[in-house]
């Protein structure tokens, strides 16, 4: 009597878990706990019970039943070992699916930065281009106006300079900015 109360409890609960539904991670882990235990418990009753059983059953009938009761808990156990190997497999697509969706969306943010880099350096070097030619041309009209010496000559000559150099230097990060955005690109 004993046994079969035991037996029946065993699979009424492997039938609760193995029709229940699951629908998030936290369902799968406590799935995977409980079936763990679950296996475990059955495989030990099993072990327990059967020698027994077999030394207080007596009847050719009775045998078969404990042995037909004994082949459908494996059964179950194997049916539980696949829902767990699925569960499993599916928590770790998902896990996979999510890092190449993180992957990507840092990728695109670095192109993203890449090319607000780009239109950053553009607009400096428009902007110092502007400068540099409005410099010029106030320093064409004082020097045709007759208005400024020697020493300013070559002041204003370096203070070009050194907006010229300015312009170069910037145009050879726009062109580092250009060539790693290509590449973040491919």
């Amino acid at each position: 009597m004993k046994l079969k109360l035991i037996l029946t409890t065993v699979l009424l609960s492997s039938f609760q878990l193995f029709l229940a539904q699951n629908t998030a991670n936290d369902s799968i882990q406590s799935i995977k706990k409980t079936t763990i235990t679950t296996v475990t418990t059955v495989k030990d009753t099993i072990i327990k019970v059967v020698p027994e059983v077999s030394n207080t059953v007596t009847t050719e009938s009775d045998k078969e039943a404990l042995k037909k009761e004994a082949k459908m808990l494996n059964a179950k156990m194997k049916e539980e070992k696949k829902a767990l190997k699925e569960a499993k497999r599916t928590e770790q697509e998902q896990k996979d699916f999510e890092k190449e969706q993180k992957a990507f969306e840092k990728q695109q943010d670095k192109i993203l930065s890449g090319e607000k880099s780009v239109s950053k350096i553009k607009n400096k070097i428009s902007n110092e281009e502007k400068s540099l030619a409005n410099r010029k041309e106030k320093f064409e009209n004082k020097k045709s106006r007759g208005k400024i010496n020697s020493t300013d000559i070559e002041k204003e000559n370096i203070k070009i300079s050194k907006q010229q150099i300015k312009i170069n230097k910037l145009n050879e990060d726009l062109y580092k900015a250009e060539d790693k955005l290509i590449k973040l690109r491919n």
